[in-house]
């Protein structure tokens, strides 16, 4: 932990010297299909991946994250669910390809800091996890030939798992994120408020023995802060029997100061 925080505090150093103007906010009318790879969600939640061997994890949601492929391929029990896992494989590829094109044009204009130190990796890295997704969702998504319930059409707060049927579960780039705009999200309705957001962990909480939420920052960077909803949802966690607290990640969004995923188990 101590070389956790160690890291955190370079990064802001560094990215203190390389960002000195605000940047505007972004602004979705909806969630983006837009996901990661599997390193960089060992970054975000300072984990290994061969780690979770012998657990049983749920990416919550998943969007075109190559993260439940990656993990399955190292025979690890991971089952992704998003509410776009309703579309075809090809509806899927359209969604995807076009949210990467607006996302990465709208950070490189408008925020380039969430992009790290190398953009064009990081959108190469989109490309490559939406691919991984969707190779591995044709064989073994709803319609797929060897289906064996890895990817669920389903979405938070109401989730179709049994109480305590994972051992984990990992909410990255949803919760906070799509808050509303004028609540530090990227989000321009109020479709998932604080209200939303007691309901989702809470769903996450009656599923998993642990959960993790990533990021609880703000994203407006005119306004750097710890998420305005991250402290009321950590004492909810807390109000029906969990412990939680902040971690710090190593992910590099920018937001150095503020950059901790809440961490919270029975």
């Amino acid at each position: 932990m101590v070389e956790v925080i160690a890291r955190a505090a370079n990064q802001g150093t560094a990215l203190a010297a390389r960002y000195d103007r605000p940047m505007p906010p972004l602004h979705f009318p909806r969630v983006q299909f837009f996901g990661r790879t599997w390193q960089e969600y060992e970054q975000i939640w300072n984990l290994r991946l061969d780690d979770l061997h012998g657990t049983r994890v749920l990416d919550c949601p998943c969007g075109p994250a190559s993260f439940v492929s990656e993990g399955r391929k190292r025979g690890i029990d991971i089952v992704g669910c998003d509410p776009l896992f309703a579309l075809s494989i090809e509806k899927l590829r359209a969604q995807g390809e076009a949210d990467i094109v607006d996302c990465i044009q709208l950070i490189r204009t408008e925020n380039p800091r969430l992009a790290g130190d190398d953009p064009e990796t990081y959108a190469h890295d989109k490309r490559l996890a939406l691919d991984e997704l969707l190779d591995d969702f044709s064989k073994h998504g709803p319609a797929g030939p060897e289906c064996d319930s890895r990817y669920v059409n389903a979405a938070l707060p109401v989730l179709p798992f049994a109480d305590r049927s994972f051992d984990l579960a990992l909410s990255a780039h949803f919760l906070f994120t799509y808050a509303p705009v004028e609540d530090a999200g990227m989000l321009e309705t109020r479709e998932f408020d604080l209200a939303f957001h007691l309901r989702a962990t809470s769903g996450l909480a009656r599923v998993a023995r642990e959960i993790r939420l990533y990021p609880c920052y703000g994203l407006d960077p005119t306004r750097p802060m710890r998420h305005p909803y991250a402290d009321a949802v950590l004492e909810h966690l807390r109000s029906i029997g969990m412990t939680a607290r902040y971690e710090p990640s190593t992910y590099d969004q920018g937001v150095p100061q503020w950059n901790f995923s809440i961490v919270a188990s029975w």
